[in-house]
């Protein structure tokens, strides 16, 4: 088999409105490449569509097989030095050196993180546009002052074909991106975040899909950190300093909870009854001790803690923002914040229950 500098893999399950596109901008790339399309369950239709592509090697599986059997399958027939994965919901740049820039960011790690935002074209894209965005910071940390990072953002990331074959490709689990980043980092494999090339994700719109879409990324990040939290206290413990502020940028209102648990309120309460009294005997205003409780003194230090621990989050997210080459808009921030963040969160937490409590092992709606 001839040897090619680039393979690129992309599952489909039934039909993508982008794929065409994507295939258009990657046909016309003037490097040394192949392609591979693989499609569980497709409609004539969307069959009829691909046809036009003779550059293109499309598998067609009748039923569906899943994304770690698709993605394995398809890279045992092909042959490049790199191994380029991408999703079928996102937008390529108009960039004719897209993959020359993948191989060249490749000749100096194993697995390459590729930047990505997310196209603002609804309420939800807006507020995934900062969620991806904490993505990118934490690959970017990882990338700038470890080289190693045990996650992967499945979107859109390269990996070399011996590190791929070192970690025996794709297991059969739920976040498969996950999975193989950690076993890759857990090998000591190198790791790279690139901001010269970006991807566009163009996410859910409607509440429901958007709701079942996390619920199973919540479902599968507890069952990556089941299996695999030993050994990554293991080797993270040694770089906290990188690791636990990653984890506030992926879940920025935790740190709200935490520090409102974390203060105690005895400072605030104490001042709370000197300042009543001293409105009392100074303003002559009515405001009896006995109404300034510890309840009152809580509620107050969760405001205030909300309120320093935003602030602190929007300066550092506007240093990323100029880092990075994201837009930040603080209206937009303030609702993903105290909104969206916590949602999902939520949503993180009851994944976390269903599968350490209630023993669950699969998603809804998915098949690995």
């Amino acid at each position: 088999m001839t040897e090619t500098d680039i393979s690129i893999f992309i599952p489909v399950y039934k039909e993508s409105e982008l794929l065409l596109n994507i295939l258009n901008k990657l046909v016309v790339q003037d490097v040394a490449k192949e392609i591979f399309v693989t499609i569980d369950a497709p409609s004539e239709q969307f069959l009829e569509k691909i046809n036009q592509f003779s550059g293109v090697k499309f598998l067609i599986n009748e039923e569906r097989i899943g994304k770690s059997n698709a993605l394995n399958n398809s890279v045992k027939l092909s042959s490049g030095k790199v191994l380029l994965f991408l999703d079928a919901d996102i937008e390529l740049p108009n960039d004719p050196d897209f993959l020359k820039k993948i191989i060249e960011e490749m000749e100096h790690t194993d697995i390459l993180d590729i930047k990505k935002k997310v196209t603002k074209n609804s309420f939800l894209s807006k507020m995934a546009y900062y969620e991806y965005f904490t993505f990118n910071i934490g690959a970017w940390l990882a990338s700038k002052h470890l080289q190693k990072c045990p996650a992967a953002n499945g979107a859109a990331f390269a990996i070399k074909r011996e590190t791929f074959d070192s970690v025996d490709g794709f297991r059969k689990v739920i976040s498969e991106d996950l999975d193989i980043a950690t076993r890759a980092f857990l090998d000591d494999h190198s790791f790279a975040y690139t901001k010269e090339v970006e991807v566009k994700n163009v996410v859910h719109s409607n509440w429901g899909k958007w709701f079942r879409q996390r619920k199973r990324w919540a479902i599968g990040q507890a069952l990556w950190l089941k299996e695999w939290y030993r050994d990554l206290f293991k080797k993270c413990i040694k770089k906290p300093q990188i690791f636990i502020p990653g984890l506030f940028f992926l879940y920025p209102t935790a740190m709200v909870f935490f520090l409102t648990i974390a203060l105690p309120s005895a400072w605030l309460y104490e001042s709370l009854q000197v300042f009543s009294f001293f409105l009392s005997v100074k303003f002559n205003i009515a405001m009896p001790v006995f109404l300034i409780t510890f309840l009152t003194a809580d509620l107050l230090k969760a405001i205030l803690i909300s309120l320093a621990s935003f602030a602190v989050t929007a300066a550092t997210f506007f240093v990323f923002s100029r880092k990075l080459g994201f837009e930040i808009k603080l209206h937009e921030l303030f609702v993903y914040y105290f909104f969206y963040s916590t949602i999902w969160l939520a949503i993180m937490v009851l994944g976390y229950a269903q599968v350490l409590i209630f023993k669950k092992k699969v998603a809804p709606d998915w098949k690995t």
